[in-house]
């Protein structure tokens, strides 16, 4: 398993684009990110050669995000325009930047009066929709649970619903993200949840709860979910996405003492 920093989360004590610098500071040779399409593709990428980094996964684009109320369209009926708009800007980003796995545009949350059921239709056509493009480009797509604690009213709530999409669509390029994070909070049980869905779990990314700080602070365990996760064949990447408790490079011990890096 191999560990990168999430710069929209680490880093904080830098400007976005120093962050890059930053990380490959600290020894870092790979990153992820969530959305920077405020920044530009070319900054993004100018950012990545300086640095001598390569891109592990991105956030495709979502449009709005207004906690509780906007987090994507991909479960909107109605928005099946805007969402294929999305799928065509982040297959162009995954392109340009060399990045061969992003997070799919986020499913919305369910609007007031509507049907889960025709919801998750609408996610399952917008997928199987996006599936050939992103074949023919050689870019794996990450669904992902969000907690609803955080994002109240969020369609994607459990791994469950996640892989229910994922099998539906039945593409080797629609995958599942595994965030210990979210699913501590919306399930616990994490060990045997990702031994469940390992088949189809293609990405990780960790933080504590609470306060969603580094993987050795607070209630999980995340030494001991590492060595399951390895034990049932993931050498994939684990990605931080937590917030740290003080200075970014302070904080990163936990990497040295459990031989991550």
């Amino acid at each position: 398993m191999k560990f990168a920093p999430n710069l929209h989360f680490m880093y904080p004590e830098h400007d976005f684009r120093d962050r890059f610098a930053a990380a490959r500071a600290d020894g870092f040779d790979a990153v992820e990110i969530c959305f920077a399409y405020d920044v530009g593709l070319d900054e993004v990428r100018r950012a990545l050669a300086d640095a001598g980094q390569r891109l592990i996964s991105f956030n495709f684009p979502a449009g709005e995000l207004v906690p509780g109320e906007k987090r994507g369209v991909a479960c909107l009926p109605g928005r099946e325009t805007e969402y294929r708009a999305q799928i065509d800007e982040g297959l162009e980003w995954a392109a340009a930047l060399d990045c061969p796995r992003g997070i799919s545009p986020l499913s919305g949350n369910i609007p007031e009066g509507a049907d889960r059921v025709d919801c998750e239709a609408v996610y399952v056509a917008n997928l199987r929709d996006a599936a050939p493009k992103a074949e023919a480009a050689g870019v794996t797509l990450l669904v992902e649970p969000n907690n609803t604690e955080d994002q109240p009213g969020y369609f994607l709530r459990y791994l469950d619903e996640a892989r229910r999409a994922v099998d539906a669509v039945n593409s080797a390029k629609v995958r599942m993200l595994f965030d210990s994070y979210h699913t501590q909070i919306m399930e616990g049980n994490l060990t045997a949840r990702f031994r469940a869905h390992r088949n189809v779990i293609a990405h990780v990314q960790v933080g504590n709860v609470p306060g969603r700080h580094e993987p050795d602070r607070g209630e999980i365990d995340h030494r001991f979910l590492f060595a399951e996760m390895a034990a049932c064949g993931y050498d994939g990447w684990i990605a931080g996405e937590y917030i740290p408790a003080g200075a970014t490079t302070e904080g990163l011990g936990w990497l040295d003492r459990w031989d991550l890096r």
